[in-house]
């Protein structure tokens, strides 16, 4: 039988990946919660002032529940795009919890669920967490 022998430099390795990756995570929940503690720009509608809201121009609408992690992270990158979009788009979001009659009446399958109209028609659908690079491009492809 062979004997194993440490030796210091093996503690300071192990000490030191210990080191990066509770770093690493420290700073992924720090930026989860920065995300989660951002202040929206996304107007909040009601099932009164949907139809009049998305009537003219183009509209993202995100539809989304209360207390969900991924609504959330797709209203952040949704905040994010305003700031590309240079004012030409409007941007609301619609509480499923608050208006469960919304849920059927757009054909809304999960949230979150973000809808893009044009002069109050539909022109695209987005299921789930979209990243802002992807987001871009459909912005651009729907003006």
């Amino acid at each position: 039988m062979s004997k194993i022998s440490l030796k210091t430099w093996h503690f300071l390795l192990v000490f030191a990946t210990l080191v990066v990756s509770s770093n690493i995570i420290s700073s992924k929940e720090l930026e989860k919660k920065a995300m989660l503690e951002n202040k929206t720009v996304l107007v909040e509608l009601d099932n009164q002032s949907f139809s009049d809201s998305v009537a003219s121009g183009i509209c993202f609408v995100l539809f989304h529940t209360d207390e969900s992690d991924l609504c959330n992270a797709m209203e952040h990158n949704l905040n994010q795009l305003i700031t590309a979009s240079e004012n030409h788009t409007r941007f609301y979001k619609l509480n499923i919890d608050k208006y469960p009659g919304e849920y059927g009446k757009y054909a809304i399958s999960g949230t979150p669920s973000t809808v893009i109209y044009k002069d109050g028609k539909e022109i695209d659908r987005i299921m789930g967490i979209v990243p802002v690079s992807n987001l871009i491009m459909i912005y651009k492809r729907s003006i």
